[in-house]
């Protein structure tokens, strides 16, 4: 492409980071980055990568990985000398690793867009350097002159998220406002157009919460009780009760590797009750869902544990024949493999 070529991005709103939020974030270094994903797909919103970001974020992390690389064996070296010997590590080598850095700079797993940098962005941001504009200053900023000069190129098209934890961007009164010089110059290009600036990830996916609600108790206890249907009814046989139906659902959401998926953990309790309503019961639940945000529906549940329980004179409980309590586990050949955690998006 290029460089002076206009670029259409597919959203109406995008969001632009500095190098080092970016790199940071986006680099896979940082749990809160998992859930940029879901951050995007919610708002629908377009990552959109300035030029220079991209290149500082790759030249960053491909010496940051090749540095953990040559720490890791430092490391083997040492329980070596200590044990008389230790199996052998192999990792990634040079070429490998400048080639993973280059995707992850572009943000590729986040259908980002990286927004090459036209000559007269570049001539802009050298007069913003060269006469210490804000976020220039004497010692170095025009990288960041740079970022914001695309990022003002971008606000006349686009609305635009701006987040940056670099103090250049910020304004010296307050750091977790914008500039009061950046402000202006953006309201000047603006139109009917927004700009909103924020200070770190978390201020950002804060947003998130509103976006994604909490599941209504009632449409949780539907879904646990429909795809538990066979169980339910053995329960029932073999207790004489039915659920109430007014179950309490305690729930934690967590990012998958699917921007338009969320895991939910569930625990859930109920009451059940005899025809006569002379005796009842504690229903008890615990287990994990798949929440589809486009269509807003739970999908493939998976349980921990379901019983339904009496409360015996000593206090103790007693579970009802077909209570289960399922152990669950994965089996690999070899060694564990280590996998990035989810990154929690609320709990309820």
């Amino acid at each position: 492409m290029h460089a002076d070529e206009v670029i259409e991005l597919k959203a109406k709103e995008v969001l632009i980071m500095d190098s080092s939020t970016f790199v940071s974030e986006i680099g896979l270094t940082s749990r809160v980055g998992s859930a940029l994903k879901h951050y995007l797909f919610s708002r629908r919103i377009q990552l959109a990568v300035p030029e220079i970001v991209a290149e500082e974020c790759e030249r960053h992390l491909t010496n940051r990985a090749k540095g953990k690389k040559a720490h890791i064996e430092d490391s083997l070296q040492w329980l070596s000398r200590y044990f008389g010997q230790v199996n052998g590590w192999e990792g990634p080598d040079h070429e490998t690793i400048a080639n993973r850095a280059k995707v992850l700079a572009r943000a590729e797993h986040l259908d980002a867009v990286v927004v090459p940098e036209s000559r007269e962005v570049r001539r802009r941001a050298k007069l913003r350097h060269e006469s210490e504009q804000p976020p220039s200053h004497k010692r170095s900023g025009l990288p960041d002159c740079r970022v914001w000069e695309q990022c003002l190129d971008l606000l006349r098209r686009y609305h635009v998220v701006f987040v940056s934890r670099d103090e250049d961007f910020c304004s010296h009164t307050n750091k977790d406002k914008l500039h009061p010089t950046l402000w202006a110059e953006a309201q000047d290009v603006a139109g009917n157009r927004r700009l909103t600036f924020h200070k770190t990830m978390e201020s950002l996916l804060s947003e998130l919460e509103s976006e994604i609600q909490p599941l209504p108790n009632d449409m949780v206890v539907d879904f646990v009780y429909v795809s538990l249907a066979s169980a339910i009814e053995k329960l029932e046989s073999n207790s004489g009760c039915r659920p109430k139906r007014v179950g309490q659902v305690k729930q934690t959401l967590l990012t998958t590797d699917d921007a338009s998926v969320i895991e939910v953990r569930l625990s859930m309790t109920d009451v059940w009750e005899d025809a006569d309503k002379s005796k009842t019961m504690d229903f008890r639940f615990s287990g994990s869902c798949r929440y589809l945000l486009a269509e807003e529906e739970l999908s493939e549940l998976t349980t921990f544990q379901v019983g339904l329980y009496s409360k015996l004179p000593d206090g103790y409980d007693r579970a009802v024949k077909g209570s289960v309590v399922y152990l669950s586990g994965h089996m690999y050949l070899g060694v564990r493999p280590i996998q990035p955690e989810p990154e929690q998006l609320g709990e309820w």
